[in-house]
């Protein structure tokens, strides 16, 4: 909204006949147009290394009259980081903007009701500060990953995972998909409750291929938990590593044990 005011007129000088009273009228009249902004243009920043991102352009936001509303909200495409602390981050809104800085009259007509006029235009700036708070959630890591694997053969693997954000996580349920030639008949794994800054472990059986080739491999780990207001959320993809191993003798010799 242009909150801007006009609080006054000061005279250069008296006007003496009537065309000199129209003049000086209607120069009031034109000059009160100081308080409007045209071609009002804003854009948005952050501060160096915070966790919001402004991904739009500067918008154009056209003319504002005093005491009035742009036709249309500017709108601004931000992106938080995942790992983004609870908190207020602040939002730097500039506005520049043309404003009608003067007026001229010339050859005013009383009778005929004409004039010509002369306008000069400035270009200020506003700059706005804006808050955006990033509210308490819960946010997992894959911290630690023990037990390994031989090509044909099958063991527990135990995934430990850390809250590592700002909210209790209830009913944590760990959603686990390895890919080939990696495989599992566990798929998911009950967490319980998982509160800021604790672990908890998943333990799954994983089986790898015969033919599998002895290196470190992925395992997809989605979160499915429960906030404390009774929503269910999901995690995006975490990778758990276990590492395949070559065979040892015995294994070579008799097959996995």
């Amino acid at each position: 909204m242009n909150k801007g005011k006009l609080l006054g007129f000061k005279n250069d000088k008296t006007p003496y006949d009537s065309d000199e009273i129209y003049a000086a009228q209607t120069e009031m009249k034109l000059e009160s147009g100081i308080v409007d902004a045209t071609n009002v243009v804003a854009s948005l920043s952050t501060d160096p290394n915070s966790p919001v991102e402004v991904k739009s352009v500067s918008q154009e936001i056209g003319s504002i009259k005093s005491g009035e509303n742009s036709l249309a909200p500017a709108k601004f495409d931000i992106k938080i980081d995942k790992k983004a602390k609870a908190g207020e981050y602040n939002l730097y809104l500039n506005l520049s903007y043309d404003y009608q800085k003067n007026v001229q009259i010339m050859n005013p007509d009383v009778t005929a009701q004409t004039y010509d006029a002369n306008r000069w235009y400035g270009m200020m700036n506003q700059n706005l500060t804006l808050k955006i708070k990033v509210n308490d959630q819960a946010d997992f890591e894959i911290v630690n990953t023990t037990g390994s694997l031989s090509p044909g053969g099958e063991n527990m693997i135990d995934i430990t995972i850390k809250n590592t954000g700002e909210e209790e996580a209830k009913n944590v349920k760990a959603i686990i998909n390895p890919a080939d030639p990696l495989s599992t008949t566990d798929s998911a794994a009950f967490l319980s409750t998982i509160a800021p800054g604790s672990t908890a472990v998943a333990k799954i059986k994983i089986k790898a291929d015969s033919e599998a080739v002895p290196k470190e491999y992925g395992i997809d780990t989605v979160l499915k938990y429960e906030t404390p207001e009774g929503d269910i959320k999901y995690t995006a993809i975490l990778q758990a590593p276990v590492e395949v191993k070559e065979a040892g003798f015995f294994e070579k010799l008799f097959g996995w044990i």
